[in-house]
């Protein structure tokens, strides 16, 4: 793993990121929520068909059943749009999403036992530096967008997931260009599961070239040529640094199928 001595050196824009996290973000959190970094010895790196990584068994057994046990209530869930100046402009497959927390966002974050464990884990400054530093060619190669000059302030964004339905469950495309890094918890898939619907329900990662697609600009999962499969697993996470090839997206499409997942994201937001 790289140091963090060689991150300051090496990777200047990370290094000042990620100390802006700790002093934003992270300032606070208790030495002892930092559960999540013996999950970091066992990550899978692949760089093909760009960087990404899987860790199995992601988090502790107790908490993973703690997350299920607490799932929030169905209304409390809102179909995923993409907004632009505040209103939604297309909706981008039939996944529903739940906030659990936007550290930067003016809602309470959900602050029951489970869900206070969960999140602090997932935004303790040690685990997110030490995962960084897994990424940090990458990262530093993202955070030099020019579109991303303004952007100095970190974020943490965590939500609960759900797709269920007959049509896809989110398109093919690249995450905003503002998101660095994204870790998504696979919980659990129920109902009429077959043998296709572990890679129905994992994440296929696409060909794509550099500038052939712009960032948060869905398409359909079918007009893309898969690369790779990462199948579900209970428990599994997929983790993967953004970039201007890292094109993905959730086939689903299976009626009577329910999938739960967490998705962490880490933002570079404006002052």
């Amino acid at each position: 793993m790289t140091t963090t001595g060689q991150t300051t050196t090496a990777h200047p824009r990370l290094a000042r990121y990620l100390d802006g996290y700790q002093r934003v973000i992270g300032a606070d959190i208790p030495a002892g929520a930092a559960e999540l970094l013996p999950a970091l010895d066992r990550l899978n790196l692949h760089d093909d068909p760009f960087p990404f990584a899987t860790v199995d068994d992601f988090l502790p057994e107790d908490l993973y059943r703690s997350v299920l046990a607490n799932w929030p209530s169905q209304s409390g869930f809102d179909p995923v749009a993409r907004f632009v100046e505040g209103q939604p402009k297309a909706y981008l497959g039939n996944r529903k999403e739940r906030i659990i927390e936007n550290f930067a966002g003016s809602d309470a974050p959900m602050a029951t036992e489970t869900w206070n464990r969960t999140r602090l884990a997932l935004r303790h400054p040690e685990f997110v530096r030490a995962l960084f530093e897994r990424f940090a060619g990458p990262l530093e190669e993202h955070l030099g967008l020019d579109r991303l000059q303004d952007r100095d302030q970190p974020n943490f964004k965590l939500y609960a997931n759900q797709d269920t339905g007959a049509t896809e469950a989110l398109g093919a495309h690249l995450d905003a260009a503002p998101k660095l890094l994204t870790i998504v918890v696979y919980l659990q898939f129920e109902g009429n599961t077959d043998e296709t619907s572990v890679n129905r329900y994992g994440t296929a990662l696409y060909e794509c070239r550099a500038g052939e697609h712009d960032f948060l600009n869905f398409s359909s999962n079918a007009a893309h040529r898969r690369a790779h499969q990462v199948q579900f697993a209970p428990n599994r996470a997929f983790i993967m640094p953004n970039s201007p090839v890292s094109l993905h997206g959730v086939a689903g499409s299976q009626d009577g199928v329910l999938r739960k997942t967490l998705m962490t994201g880490y933002w570079a937001n404006k002052q």
